[in-house]
């Protein structure tokens, strides 16, 4: 039973919430509807539009808004004829006053209080006595042969001005641009004519590169050096060749002495360098080869002992 009855109670609750809320909703739009309505049920009559929406906020409009913003409002009905006045009196959109005027928010006679003043003080102008206005008419009449003669005068002078000479011409001759030149680039100089204004080119020619050398690789015997030039003003750099110089030979030299059956050897190199460019063998200082020397030795032992041996024999007989 008590189940049934939270229930029951929960789903009061939620029928009421749901009530509440739909009532509140439709207030809520009343309320807007009834707003849109105000504003846009406004009527304009010839620059007679004496209700406003917003009406009592228009100083704030003054202070924050652009005049282009305030012009926008005016056309949603925010403000009436007497407050559109006031804001233009107040210095503002004065830039839409005629088309204010021609959409019928303002009355066509309206004129704002500066105008108002300027127009007063132009009115009080126009209305002279007649006295003064003869009195400025003659006084106008008499500066009128004064007028005259300077006209004359500036004629005569205009007549009486002299034509340049040749001579003035070309002595007014002014440098007024200047382009140097670079080491491959000509440059130039611009003269204009002070009295007719025409204009000359005068060229200068390139300077071409100053060269000097600023690193140098010496040649050897038998490879090429190089020295590399670079130029002082624009720091441009090429690079020459140095040919090799070639070896210098020198004198012989022993580098083995020969024996007497031994061979000995000799070399000449190059006196730069000292790369050994020949060499020789030196022959030994006996003219028999060691061999055939010995050769003969033992032939020469052998003849001797047989006769030694035949000596002996033939005593014994």
């Amino acid at each position: 039973m008590r189940h049934k009855i939270k229930i029951a109670l929960g789903c009061v609750l939620i029928i009421t919430g749901f009530l509440a809320t739909n009532i509140a909703v439709g207030q809520l739009t009343s309320l807007q509807n009834d707003t849109r309505t105000k504003c846009e049920g406004l009527t304009i009559n010839g620059g007679e539009n004496q209700i406003g929406c917003n009406d009592d906020s228009y100083r704030l409009a003054e202070k924050y808004d652009t005049d282009a913003e305030i012009y926008e409002d005016i056309h949603d009905n925010y403000y009436s004829t007497p407050i559109i006045e006031t804001m233009i009196n107040d210095g503002h959109l004065l830039g839409y006053v005629d088309q204010l005027k021609a959409e019928g928010w303002i009355p066509q006679d309206f004129t704002p209080a500066g105008s108002q003043t300027s127009n007063t003080s132009n009115t009080e102008a126009k209305t002279e006595t007649p006295a003064e206005t003869s009195n400025e008419t003659s006084t106008s009449d008499n500066k009128q042969p004064e007028k005259t003669e300077k006209i004359n005068a500036s004629e005569t002078k205009t007549e009486t001005k002299k034509e340049p000479t040749q001579e003035e011409i070309d002595a007014a001759w002014e440098e007024t641009e200047r382009v140097e030149a670079t080491c491959t680039e000509d440059g130039k100089i611009v003269y204009t004519n002070a009295i007719t204004g025409d204009t000359k080119e005068e060229s200068i020619p390139a300077a071409g590169h100053d060269y000097e050398v600023t690193d140098t690789t010496e040649a050897a015997c038998t490879e090429d050096g190089k020295n590399t030039y670079t130029c002082k003003v624009c720091g441009d750099s090429y690079e020459e060749a140095i040919p090799a110089t070639g070896h210098t030979e020198g004198e012989w030299k022993v580098t083995k002495e020969a024996g007497l059956f031994s061979t000995g050897s000799k070399e000449v190199t190059c006196e730069k360098c000292g790369e050994v460019l020949d060499a020789e063998e030196i022959p030994q200082t006996c003219p028999l080869p060691l061999a055939a020397v010995i050769g003969i030795v033992v032939a020469v032992v052998v003849i001797i002992g047989v006769i030694v041996v035949l000596v002996r024999r033939r005593k014994n007989i």
